[in-house]
């Protein structure tokens, strides 16, 4: 007997053998039980994820004469066997690649009145579908839409956006997923010990899976193909890495390792051997992205922001590579980058390099990374010393850098001096009671606040836009309790204050207190934005990584 592929053979034949696709499958065997079948269906998905399995496994299901408890097809009826014959006239299945003309359509829609010869239903499988022409979907629309009672339509395709709307419309779509890579792992090792397969360690069970790129299809076939190098059935990493042309896990944790350590030499030695190999450069970068990816979720050895910071530099920068006139030597030469780092960062900013940009006790600082400590930690410890803190920018095109406010430990009250001013008042109040102190804010004093002889003289105003704070100031039980926070701040007694409040009436020239906090908010933010982009440390951080900083975001709420 031919030797047959581990796609075909294992091949799923009953709803509970799909991998991955239980939400489709339950659906489809849930319409069967309840008797609630619908005559078009589209299957939609990347290529090996069971499709065209799971359309077979379905038409064998609604044809069968005596249908198990779980929706699957008996196997042993008229139907059944006529289905397993693969030439049955009752089930059709048809390529849409090479039948997409108008012709073939038209030829199809001439037998669809003719009842099947055994079962219930007559089934056409349309694989591929979005290769037929314009002129063909326009030729089955019709019968689409009202087909007769004992036909079914299954269609199913890659590439959805390609179908028309009105065929879509007329078709309960079931949209298929990537399976995932514990899922392919599991179905390795599954098929592994029904066919004496055994691997040198778990990890290449694992790469398969990874390689396999979500397609239980292509996995199998990768199997397949690193069979045909191994030896009694036994794979080890040489036996996967010669016949795929990938790099081994050993090596990647290599290269890794060097990365993480800055050992340029490991690195050189590993990835030098790996072209010795013949393993393409991409699959090098790719296979290198995965362990990275990994890692990001377990690596403790190295902060968050360092390994993103890795893997962003690696999968932006490789890009330009794959096509330079020597990927050999540029890929190297990006994995030195990031190995490099921290060494980058060994640098003494001279004062006399950067009196014009910084304060000297900034341009006074040396930047010295310890192993230990990641590029992002260091560069925020050396900001924080000039009162900010920043975390990690992204690189080439820097969408913003987020700066903290280093808050300075409040001195004890005893110590403060009261500052007896409206100012002081509503920064008071505002700690007190932060909404009567925004009420306030809306208006403005609209002469100067007097206080003599022990009593308190204030005149508030407020604007057209204001009106609405005025009316609830005025009320009095809220302007009683106005005098009563005037009182204990001032130090005046209540029945000596005198409080005005008033509408302005010529508005023009009247900034409210609100306003005034905002104008001076953003100029203090440009300032402190414009001193924070000239600060040497971060000059030869965009000048290290190539960069530049396209915005500064303040956050003044983060502690």
């Amino acid at each position: 007997m031919s030797y047959q592929v581990l796609a075909r053979k294992w091949r799923p034949k009953k709803f509970q053998e799909v991998i991955g696709q239980g939400h489709v499958t339950r659906a489809l065997q849930n319409s069967i039980l309840n008797h609630k079948i619908g005559h078009a269906y589209m299957l939609v998905g990347t290529r090996g994820v069971g499709k065209t399995s799971i359309a077979r496994i379905f038409a064998k299901a609604i044809r069968c004469e005596n249908l198990t408890t779980d929706a699957n097809a008996c196997g042993v009826c008229s139907a059944c066997l006529d289905f397993d014959t693969e030439t049955s006239m009752n089930v059709i299945e048809i390529d849409g690649a090479s039948n997409n003309s108008v012709d073939n359509i038209r030829e199809l829609i001439g037998n669809v009145h003719y009842l099947p010869t055994s079962g219930k239903y007559k089934v056409y499988i349309i694989d591929e579908v979005h290769m037929l022409s314009t002129n063909a979907f326009n030729a089955l629309l019709k019968t689409l839409e009202e087909p007769p009672a004992h036909v079914i339509f299954i269609f199913a395709t890659t590439e959805a956006q390609k179908l028309m709307g009105t065929v879509l419309s007329r078709c309960q779509r079931f949209d298929f997923r990537n399976v995932s890579v514990s899922d392919l792992t599991s179905h390795i090792l599954e098929i592994s010990k029904a066919e004496g397969i055994q691997f040198e360690n778990e990890e290449l069970v694992s790469q398969l899976a990874v390689l396999g790129r979500g397609s239980v299809r292509d996995t199998l076939s990768l199997l397949d193909q690193v069979l045909t190098s191994s030896l009694n059935n036994l794979i080890t990493e040489k036996n996967l890495t010669s016949s795929l042309g990938v790099a081994g896990v050993s090596s990647l944790l290599n290269i890794l390792k060097s990365i993480y350590d800055g050992d340029t030499k490991l690195l050189s030695k590993t990835y030098n051997k790996l072209l010795e190999e013949n393993v393409p450069v991409k699959n090098i970068a790719s296979g290198l992205l995965d362990e990275l990816f990994k890692e990001l979720k377990t690596k403790k050895d190295l902060s968050e922001a360092e390994l993103i910071w890795i893997y962003e530099t690696i999968a932006r920068e490789t890009t330009w590579i794959f096509q330079s006139i020597a990927p050999e030597k540029s890929l190297e030469v990006l994995l030195f980058k990031v190995t490099l780092r921290r060494s980058f960062f060994n640098m003494k900013i001279a004062q006399s390099e950067h009196s014009s940009a910084a304060p000297k006790e900034v341009a006074d600082q040396v930047v010295n990374i310890p192993s230990t400590k990641s590029v992002a930690e260091t560069l925020a410890e050396n900001l924080a010393e000039f009162a900010m803190v920043v975390e990690l920018p992204k690189v080439k095109n820097v969408e913003s850098v987020q700066v903290n406010q280093v808050n300075n430990e409040e001195k004890p009250k005893s110590e403060e001096k009261k500052n007896m001013t409206w100012e002081g008042f509503l920064n008071y109040l505002g700690n007190k009671s932060p909404a009567s102190a925004s009420n306030l804010e809306q208006g403005n004093i609209t002469t100067p606040l007097r206080i003599d002889n022990g009593e308190l003289s204030v005149e508030l105003g407020f604007g057209f836009s204001g009106q609405v704070f005025l009316d609830y100031l005025s009320e009095p039980e809220v302007f009683q309790k106005l005098k009563n926070n005037l009182s204990d701040f001032f130090e005046v007694n209540n029945n000596k204050i005198h409080l005005i409040l008033h509408s302005v009436q010529s508005a023009e020239h009247f900034v409210t207190t609100a306003e005034i906090k905002e104008r001076e908010a953003e100029k203090t933010m440009h300032d402190r934005i414009e001193i924070f982009k000239s600060n040497p440390i971060l000059k030869e951080a965009e000048k290290m990584f190539n960069a530049k900083v396209d915005k500064v975001i303040i956050d003044n709420n983060k502690k």
